[in-house]
């Protein structure tokens, strides 16, 4: 089943993606505190994982919020859950950014996506999938459930799916 991109991650996509760079994986949520004011304010919306970025778009009715921090820059990655709530902390020299949401799925194809981009510049999802598998055979399942996230287009599920199958 296909999953639908929220409403952030399509007017990220339409305002702010860069020309040549891809959505590896995002998934909805928020930053700030719950009922927090001034800067420490939650607001709802898409961590959004790129091959060259990791951003935290929210479009609403008055404006928007966007946050990015290069893959390059990022220092590490702290993870937390508590009763439901999980939290991706993204720590660079200068600077963090704590995002919040409640899937854990989606929670870890988030951090695959930014641990890939950390390790090489301009990743795409297949080439996610060609350089963490050990073998064709688990390669073609992180395929299927990067299809089934949304994460991959048909066609390049159908590509990287056909290089798998001449390997087995």
């Amino acid at each position: 089943m296909m999953s639908v991109e929220s409403k952030h991650v399509v007017k990220f996509r339409m305002a702010h993606l860069q020309q040549g760079e891809i959505i590896v994986s995002s998934g909805d949520g928020y930053i700030g505190d719950m009922m927090g004011k001034g800067k420490k304010a939650q607001h709802n919306g898409s961590l959004i994982v790129t091959g060259s970025r990791v951003a935290f778009y929210r479009k609403g009715l008055f404006g928007e919020v966007l946050e990015t921090i290069p893959l390059k820059s990022i220092t590490s990655i702290e993870r937390k859950s508590f009763m439901g709530h999980r939290s991706i902390c993204i720590h660079t020299s200068h600077d963090s950014l704590e995002f919040k949401g409640f899937k854990k799925d989606k929670e870890q194809l988030l951090v695959d996506g930014i641990e890939a981009g950390r390790r090489t510049d301009n990743i795409s999802p297949v080439t996610v999938i060609s350089t963490e598998s050990g073998d064709a055979m688990s390669a073609l399942g992180k395929l299927a459930e990067l299809k089934n996230a949304g994460v991959l287009t048909e066609e390049e599920f159908a590509t990287k799916k056909a290089e798998l199958l001449a390997k087995i």
